[in-house]
């Protein structure tokens, strides 16, 4: 059987299975995964209600980011490993970095972005800009355990223009950096330092402005705007006996009003669209905690082996990876932890993104 016919097959098989199951209502939005099901790859497409089924790319080496789908629905970017980047990857030599690609959301039009590699990206809000982080420019180009006594990566966090081609840096070579845009688009907020500490900055796109918002000891990382752009969500990691320990935190903007959100030992924090609640996602599951702090749902004794969470873009429920069933398949769970459901069918997946709600 040609390598067409497996893959038409495999994509009636996930529509067979949708159509004899229940359907949830919900706002419309599409899942783009990277699929691996009996020896199958690629970037495959399926509707909400787990109607459809489409091979966007059947790229083996394909991997998804959250941040894949551009917020137009137009795009999406994807990590690959392919034949004609070997010049790169033998260039640099950076384990965590990968080549960057871009593609329409129905698959055509696919070529890499950049000629070096790098490790995160996120859209902008109009979906014109990019920003990624990168250690390209680190003249070590060495990614390897510090601890093993190597040189750590010096990154910064960068902008490309998507319409110009125009790029620039925004940060300071460091380590642990990483950035976000403001729902609006004029500002970042930012992480770098070293492997120490590490504060956090916003800063408007123009550069004129820039303001530090951390003022703890320790390591914080990852902060994400809310929905309403007037708080910054981020975790911050502290060294204990037992190592390293992360608590998630909410500041105002202008870095006041700072609150902490205890035992949950998160490495990522994510808003729901509403911005009522924050995804506590850790390393044994994940904790749903409304933004108020008066509500805590711990998922981590409720979902077996939960891998990658999600906010879905409707904000009703939280996507995840788990193998209770044998192959990594996608799964949902209300935001009260009562209902779980299988969302992709017989399709594996390895990671997975969302497009943004249809009109």
């Amino acid at each position: 059987m040609t390598r067409f016919c497996r893959y038409t097959l495999l994509c009636l098989v996930v529509v067979s299975a949708a159509c004899s199951s229940t359907t949830h209502k919900s706002k419309e939005y599409k899942i783009a995964l990277v699929a691996d099901a009996n020896g199958q790859h690629g970037i495959f497409v399926i509707n909400s209600d787990r109607t459809g089924g489409k091979l966007l790319t059947p790229d083996a080496t394909a991997q998804l980011r959250s941040s894949s789908w551009s917020p137009d629905g137009k795009k999406i970017a994807f990590f690959a490993a392919r034949p004609e980047d070997m010049q790169i990857r033998q260039k640099y030599r950076m384990p965590s970095h990968f080549p960057l690609y871009l593609m329409d959301a129905t698959g055509g039009n696919q070529a890499r972005l950049f000629d070096f590699p790098v490790s995160s990206f996120e859209w902008s809000p109009d979906s014109r800009q990019l920003l990624y982080v990168s250690a390209y420019e680190d003249p070590a180009h060495d990614d390897t355990d510090v601890v093993k006594g190597f040189k750590a990566p010096m990154s910064a966090v960068y902008l490309m223009d998507l319409q110009t081609g125009a790029k620039k840096r925004v940060t300071d070579f460091g380590q642990n950096c990483f950035g976000s845009w403001s729902p609006d688009g004029t500002h970042l907020a930012l992480s770098f330092g070293d492997a120490q500490h590490t504060d956090m900055y916003t800063a408007s796109i123009d550069g004129r402005h820039t303001q530090r918002i951390s003022d703890s000891p320790g390591i914080n990382i990852k902060p994400v705007w809310s929905p309403d752009g007037k708080r910054i969500a981020y975790v911050s990691l502290v060294s204990q006996p037992t190592g390293m320990v992360g608590d998630a935190y909410i500041v105002d903007a202008d870095g006041s009003n700072k609150k902490q959100i205890r035992d949950a030992d998160p490495y990522e924090v994510q808003w729901s669209a509403d911005g009522k609640f924050l995804l506590l996602k850790s390393y044994n599951g994940f904790v749903l905690a409304s933004a108020d702090g008066n509500k805590t749902v711990d998922m981590r004794n409720k979902v077996i082996q939960p891998q990658d969470p999600s906010f879905t873009p409707d904000g009703s429920e939280v996507m995840f990876r788990s193998n209770h069933e044998g192959p990594w398949y996608l799964y949902s769970v209300d935001l009260n932890g009562a209902k779980t459901r299988r969302i992709s069918g017989n399709l594996s997946s390895s990671t997975f993104c969302f497009s943004p709600l249809s009109h």
